[in-house]
């Protein structure tokens, strides 16, 4: 492993914050020291073969993770362009900060494993597409195992309104610019036979639980709105 490697696979952990210069100096090594001592390894600045070893199985776990996530890398340990682009895309769907670094939060991310539509119960795909007949439908699948949580907690049928919208119907029916309906995260719903009031002594819970953004009632009407981060 050349060094600049060694301060790529050192830099996207966190712990090296100097150039990629190739140059081995007081920054690679102090890099180096608090590698080994997350690791357990011995802590003595000298990126040797056990510190070579170690930090190609982290990456590859790393690279593996992100492959469980929709991604399509080389599985080598190694940090390089398409894995730090990876990093970037990956904390840009999960509304993490976008520093490139694989650090406690894209990581608690990256360990959880993804959704698929086997894991709702409740509802199908369709119910949440556009309501214009565009057939947009880009639902977080996040949102939907949480409209599923709702809709057991009442034990009856949960209509929604509103799902993905594309920016057209947006407009259309009065949505803000910066609505979470055109990200996918969001949804209006309503329960027959349950109140909007009764819906959201639960989903104000589940805000403060941190598992919605927001909620509110919609005026005029039964349904409530919930979105996500």
């Amino acid at each position: 492993m050349t060094i600049k490697q060694k301060q790529l696979n050192l830099k996207h952990l966190g712990y090296y914050k100097g150039n990629i210069d190739g140059i081995w100096g007081n920054g690679s090594k102090e890099a180096t020291k608090k590698f080994q001592k997350a690791y357990g390894l011995v802590v003595d600045g000298i990126f040797g073969a056990n510190t070579e070893v170690k930090s190609i199985q982290v990456w590859k776990d790393i690279q593996n993770k992100l492959n469980k996530h929709g991604f399509r890398l080389s599985v080598d340990g190694l940090v390089g362009t398409n894995t730090i682009n990876a990093i970037k895309d990956f904390q840009l769907k999960n509304d993490l900060s976008i520093d490139y670094i694989v650090g406690p939060k894209t990581t608690a991310k990256l360990n959880a494993e993804p959704l698929s539509w086997n894991d709702i119960k409740y509802f199908k795909k369709s119910e949440f597409t556009c309501k214009c007949g565009c057939g947009s439908n880009n639902i977080s699948l996040e949102l939907v195992k949480i409209a599923d949580e709702v809709r057991k907690h009442f034990g009856k049928p949960m209509t929604i309104t509103s799902g993905t919208r594309c920016s057209k119907h947006n407009k259309n029916v009065g949505g803000v610019s910066t609505s979470r309906h055109l990200s996918g995260k969001a949804c209006d719903f309503y329960i027959s036979g349950v109140s909007q009031n009764q819906i959201l002594d639960l989903t104000n819970k589940l805000v403060s639980q941190g598992k919605l953004r927001y909620t509110y009632g919609i005026a005029n009407s039964s349904a409530v709105h919930m979105d996500i981060l």
